[in-house]
């Protein structure tokens, strides 16, 4: 299994057991650009993204963006992100809209996927994205609304979901994923503790789907190779 956003710079994150093949380490800002760089310097199964996280666009200045295209252009990352808009805990939209925007736009100048966090914002989102008409990416752990979905599905986006969605109760995410083609999903496990309950959201959407658990675990792998364009 590929983990396709999994946090694992992070102390409270274990590592996964060998049943996961491959990750993406996403940063969350200047302060650990360095860490997931050297994180995955040396193994060919990790990969890292490079941006700035919404909820830490008040620790950034405008010089920080420029840092970001410079480490972009050193580093070879496989995405920018994590980016994005969370209108819940970070109060001061503009500058999140500011910082999205100018990162949704390195994106496409490098011809890199974003990987994009929206909470409350996903509307938002996707208008700024219609400007981009090259933008591609993912919007991990999706918790939009359907009808959003189905815009940033057709937008050429794909949708990630993570540990909550195995949650038996998560009506509104299990709609969306029997909604969603098996092309537009992906499987994650962000920030949790334990990254090998990764097989545990795979089992949820093939139960969704109806389909096997193998099923699930390779289309999303390929899934993944494709969008981060890895070998």
């Amino acid at each position: 299994m590929i983990n396709s956003h999994i946090h694992l710079d992070f102390d409270s994150v274990k590592s996964p057991s060998k049943t996961t093949t491959g990750i993406i380490v996403p940063s969350t800002g200047k302060d650990n650009w360095d860490n997931v760089i050297s994180y995955c310097t040396n193994d060919n199964n990790c990969h890292f993204a490079l941006g700035i996280h919404p909820w830490f666009v008040d620790n950034h200045q405008m010089l920080d963006l420029y840092s970001l295209e410079v480490l972009i252009e050193d580093e070879k990352p496989v995405a920018v992100g994590t980016c994005g808009l969370d209108y819940i805990k970070v109060k001061d939209r503009n500058k999140q809209r500011y910082f999205f925007d100018e990162q949704v736009e390195l994106a496409t100048r490098f011809d890199l996927p974003l990987i994009i966090h929206s909470v409350k914002a996903t509307e938002d989102v996707s208008v700024l994205l219609k400007s981009y008409s090259k933008s591609r990416g993912m919007i991990h752990a999706y918790s939009g609304t359907l009808q959003e979905a189905e815009i940033l599905m057709k937008m050429g986006f794909i949708f990630g979901f993570s540990h909550n969605f195995s949650n038996p109760h998560a009506y509104k995410l299990h709609d969306i994923v029997k909604f969603l083609p098996l092309d537009s999903i992906l499987i994650e496990t962000d920030d949790h503790n334990n990254s090998d309950e990764l097989i545990e959201v795979a089992e949820r959407v093939a139960k969704i789907k109806k389909i096997s658990v193998e099923q699930v675990i390779e289309k999303c792998e390929e899934n993944t190779c494709k969008l981060f364009n890895l070998t």
